[in-house]
């Protein structure tokens, strides 16, 4: 049963986020535990966050001694988190073998896009859902390739075209209990949240990456830190106003607050090991591109309430200052909770009522004159009013469509629950576990090669 937390659990929670272990992070760490008593309320918090892992080794390096009745308990849960953590690792391997065999660009975005190749120990963050993002001429050619990696539409979902026609994300249910749920998206961010960045800028600007010998695309680190700020805004709404460590712990201490904590790890996280990649005028500059300034400014202040390192926090601080101090800038709490609701129709107010700012960066009017601004406005409306008519008048018609293509459906379930099937992914399964229990015993001396070495030895499953 959830019940909140008290402050010194929640503290401790809070205490807990970080992935880089530094003297000072342990001291108070160490402080924060000897207050802690809740400690029923803290698993079912640190679980439900997917932090279980994180949260038990940072309290094995601290010296913070558990008590007996909990201590089997993390571990026991730490080992669940494992799993789950498996299960995405081998759905996301599925998606994209299978997506390379039907041509389908692959691109990991959303919390997915930090969870594999972020954390070293593949226990301490439970990934959960995988997002995925393709383009929208690709989806008939993805849902294929999702069907071979044994991920099927959820029930109760709409037909395709549906969620292409309103931005939405379909959700895809896994056929085996060893793969995990996931959402495939065919645009980045929903249009209602007015950002003034054209996705085919954001895309143009990928990056190839490699998991498990399997290549896929993640964003630009600028774009990735602004995509996650965003991300992080919508979900949490007003919520992310408490500046700081107040707003961390009421989160922690709530089990229906919207702001999940793992997230706000992931962005301190990516900022500190990728503060190379993050110029300060550079962020900006994109930053504006975005109009992301309110949700970065936002997110920034609750990033404080869990310390920075040393480099990262002077980033930190940097971008603050010149955010609040650029001309114009919407950087204000103020404007947060209303543009970024978690709902597109709470957002419908401000969407029918675009800001000029708005129509001149999204449609790159390089004149703000009557006429041109008035062109661009129409073209906006006739954007809104097409999503509006696939929202409402083409709901009836996919409802009749999702009734009679059930059998369709059914007969694919068949299929993906096959016994062959089903072999083929208790044996992924297993070549995965054996090869994480081969990384915990490699003698350091033996000398690997670079993964992309490794990839071109095998030209066959490198190819898909």
């Amino acid at each position: 049963m959830w019940f909140r937390m008290d402050r010194p659990a929640a503290e401790l929670v809070v205490a807990s986020l970080f992935v880089e272990p530094t003297e000072e992070r342990l001291a108070v760490l160490r402080q924060r535990a000897g207050a802690a008593t809740n400690w029923d309320g803290l698993l079912l918090t640190v679980e439900a966050h997917g932090i279980v892992g994180l949260v038990r080794r940072n309290l094995e390096r601290a010296g913070v001694e558990l008590p007996p009745a909990v201590a089997p308990v993390l571990a026991m849960r730490a080992g669940n988190a494992g799993d789950a953590c498996q299960r995405a690792r081998l759905a996301l391997q599925q998606v994209l073998s299978a997506a390379a065999r039907e041509g389908v660009d692959v691109t990991l975005i959303g919390a997915s896009a930090y969870a594999f190749d972020l954390y070293p120990d593949r226990t301490l963050r439970r990934p959960g859902t995988l997002e995925i993002h393709v383009r929208a001429r690709d989806l008939r050619a993805a849902l294929g390739a999702a069907e071979s990696a044994g991920l099927l539409p959820e029930p109760r979902s709409l037909p395709a075209w549906w969620y292409r026609g309103t931005a939405m994300p379909l959700p895809l249910a896994p056929s085996s209990s060893l793969l995990c749920t996931a959402r495939l998206h065919t645009r980045l961010h929903h249009p209602s949240l007015l950002l003034g960045v054209r996705e085919q800028e954001v895309l143009a600007r990928r990056q190839r990456s490699l998991y498990d010998g399997w290549a896929a695309h993640v964003l630009d680190p600028i774009d990735r830190v602004l995509d996650h700020a965003v991300r992080l805004a919508e979900g949490a709404g007003d919520k992310l106003l408490l500046p700081g460590r107040r707003g961390l712990v009421e989160a922690a201490s709530d089990p229906g607050h919207p702001l999940r904590l793992d997230r706000v790890l992931d962005l301190l996280t990516a900022i500190e090991r990728f503060l190379g990649d993050l110029p300060v005028a550079a962020v900006l500059e994109r930053a504006r591109q975005w109009r992301a300034e309110a949700p970065l400014t936002a997110v920034l202040q609750c990033l404080q309430g869990l310390g920075f390192a040393p480099a990262a926090r002077e980033w930190a601080r940097s971008v603050a200052m010149d955010l609040a101090r650029s001309p114009g800038s919407v950087a204000r709490p103020s404007a947060l909770p209303a543009t970024f609701l978690p709902d597109p129709i709470e957002r419908l107010p401000l969407w029918v009522r675009p800001t000029e700012d708005f129509l001149s960066r999204r449609y790159g009017l390089k004149s703000a004159s009557r006429g041109v601004l008035a062109w661009a406005r129409t073209r906006h409306f006739a954007t809104m009013a097409s999503q509006g008519a696939v929202a409402l008048i083409g709901l009836p018609i996919a409802l009749v469509q999702r009734h009679m293509d059930r059998g369709q459906r059914d007969e694919a379930l068949a299929r993906a629950q096959s016994p062959q099937r089903q072999g083929d992914v208790v044996d992924a399964w297993r070549t995965a576990q054996r090869i994480e229990q081969q990384k915990a015993i490699a003698p350091r001396t033996l000398s690997l090669p670079p993964p992309e070495e490794s990839a071109h030895r095998y030209p066959d499953h490198y190819a898909g």
